[in-house]
């Protein structure tokens, strides 16, 4: 029993593996050649990060815009720490507020 179960398998392998051998690759990948966007400068504690870049492919006549926000730290402050209570670890909750 065990015997035939293992040729089965090996046939049920042998007949999957062929199949997708046989296959033709349907996937081109084409690249060009786009200039790398400029990263923006840091921004001020506290302050919030917005950048939009839009790039155009003169080939296909493609365009894609990405945006990217992202917020900066929160400065730790005894101010903050009133507004929105102590650190979540161990370290920031034995240490003063420093501010950055």
């Amino acid at each position: 029993m065990k015997t035939q179960l293992l040729l089965t398998a090996i046939a049920a392998t042998a007949f999957i593996g062929g199949a997708a051998f046989a296959q033709q690759p349907t996937t081109t990948t084409t690249t060009t050649n786009v200039p790398p966007a400029t990263a923006p400068a840091p921004a001020a504690t506290g302050a919030a990060v917005s950048t939009s870049v839009t790039t155009a492919d003169p080939a296909t006549g493609a365009t894609v815009t990405t945006s990217t926000v992202t917020n900066g730290p929160v400065p730790d402050t005894p101010e903050n720490r009133a507004k929105y209570g102590q650190p979540m670890s161990h370290a920031g909750k034995r240490t003063p507020a420093r501010g950055n």
